[in-house]
């Protein structure tokens, strides 16, 4: 009896490996069982080297590779398929030159991958007929399909996926990343200037050469910060907890990154150094660290109470966040994504600019009516400045050698020199634009955009003459402004 129980625990043991060793198989590609279900047809291999003379490698999964390195998937022809007697290819398209798909005979399918932005992908080509789609769509991946890296497949291709582990992407955005990935801005500098409208829920799109509007864009929400990266601007929607992606260029919406209920995203910045968009989610006191172009959440983080607008410093070496409730400026390491500081700053910290060279902040304190300037390297504030009323936007000039600080109670914009630390000019804002909000300078350095908290205009401030050029009416109040460039005209086709 002693024996036979020993016998029993060598049996199941080797069990176990074999079970383990059939495992390591099957995840190498090799001889499993269910591998060899796809070996290709030897006929099948000939009428490749006929149709397909740049494949020089027959995988063992069914895929083919060219000398060149490009891969072609298989797909496996539908139940009850009848091969098509006396023709080898049923079709090729393209019908010269590289084939992005073929049909054979007898059913067997191959898709060239292709690179679609930051990711590879298929996608059936032009002139595929209803006939040749059907047939596609009902084909399948072979069970042990080897899945290229960095592979997803579109959502309009799901039905080819069979069992295979692949993920699946909507086709918009595979397409709006692929945009991403070519995006060429315009040569001759040009851009466009928006405005966001929590209170109406609108995006103003104003002429950056004629400062006139040129359109308004619904967004069915509230949109607050707005930033941008790879061609396209980033809307943080904060009543329907969503980060909307618009292309500046067409004029239109490529889709949203969805974000936890009850959220309330506020503030957005992206970090183009490591493709990373920063998200303040002001309801939860959270960062939330989202990849780029992907819209994947990679972390959340935890930071002092209100968290609003965003910031990352020229370097790139740090996230700045403005803690309304709180009080306070924090400041991320974006390369350890931790909270590195929280520096007091005053009541209500609202709008902030960064030196060009990152080492010092500009924030205004709306309810302590200072702007506070902050020593990033030391991490404290090192100088306050007394402002007017209720403090808001603050920019500073080309040469940063002054501030321009928008007080919103008094509607006057004061110009600080940051030499001498005294004011040397109070604007009056024009009759028909009151209670300015952020405040940014256009790439010329010329001009300044003002927003407007309670009427329905925006300011356009000259910086030399320290005039108000033009007041375009845009219909709606107005709180984030920012210039972005669009594609080149060769670009966007």
């Amino acid at each position: 009896m002693h024996s036979d129980r020993k016998m029993a625990r060598r049996n199941i043991r080797f069990g176990r490996l074999a079970v383990a060793a059939l495992t390591a198989v099957s995840a190498m590609g090799s001889l499993a069982p269910f591998a060899l279900a796809t070996r290709l047809p030897a006929d099948l291999k000939t009428q490749i080297g006929t149709h397909m003379p740049a494949v020089k490698l027959f995988r063992l999964d069914g895929s083919l590779q060219t000398g060149a390195g490009e891969l072609y998937l298989p797909l496996m022809p539908p139940a009850g398929f009848q091969p098509v007697k006396g023709q080898e290819v049923l079709a090729a398209l393209p019908a010269s030159g590289k084939p992005d798909l073929i049909v054979f005979g007898n059913g067997w399918s191959f898709l060239r991958v292709t690179q679609q932005g930051p990711h590879r992908s298929l996608k059936l080509p032009d002139g595929v007929s209803e006939k040749l789609k059907k047939h596609i769509l009902t084909s399948k991946f072979p069970s042990d399909l080897l899945v290229p890296d960095g592979f997803v497949l579109p959502l309009s291709l799901k039905s080819i996926r069979s069992d295979v582990a692949v993920n699946i992407i909507d086709d918009v955005s595979i397409l709006k990343q692929a945009k991403e990935a070519d995006f060429v801005p315009d040569a001759s500098g040009a851009g466009v200037v928006i405005a966001t409208s929590p209170s109406c829920g609108k995006l103003a799109l104003i002429d950056d050469k004629s400062f006139k509007k040129i359109d308004e864009i619904a967004t069915e929400g509230t949109p607050c910060g707005i930033t941008y990266f790879g061609g396209i601007v980033y809307v943080a929607d904060q009543t329907k907890h969503r980060i909307l992606q618009f292309d500046p260029t067409k004029r239109v919406f490529l889709g949203q990154i969805d974000l936890p209920t009850k959220c309330a995203p506020k503030g957005v910045a992206a970090l183009k150094q490591s493709k990373l968009l920063y998200v303040s989610e002001s309801a939860t006191n959270q960062i939330a660290v989202l990849e780029l172009p992907s819209g994947k959440v990679l972390l959340r983080m935890k930071v002092p109470a209100g968290p609003g607008r965003l910031a990352v410093t020229p370097s790139g070496s740090h996230l700045l966040v403005l803690n309304a409730t709180a009080g306070v400026l924090t400041l991320v390491n974006t390369a350890t994504q931790r909270m590195v500081a929280a520096i007091p700053i005053g009541s209500a910290p609202g709008f902030m600019t960064i030196s060009k060279d990152s080492q010092l902040a500009f924030v205004a304190s709306k309810g302590a009516n200072t702007v506070a300037v902050v020593d990033l390297n030391k991490k404290a504030v090192v100088h306050k400045f007394p402002t007017g009323t209720s403090p808001t936007g603050v920019a500073l000039n080309n040469d940063e050698t002054k501030l321009f600080v928008a007080n919103a109670k008094e509607n006057t914009i004061w110009v600080l020199d940051l030499k001498t630390k005294e004011k040397v000019e109070e604007i009056k804002l024009p009759l028909d634009l009151d209670f300015p909000g952020e405040i940014t300078l256009m790439p010329d350095g010329e001009h300044l955009l003002v927003s407007s908290e309670a009427t329905d205009t925006v300011g356009i401030l000259n910086t030399s003459t320290l005039k108000f050029e033009t007041q375009p009416i845009i219909g709606f109040t107005s709180d984030e402004i920012k210039w972005f460039p669009i594609a080149s005209t060769k670009a966007s086709r």
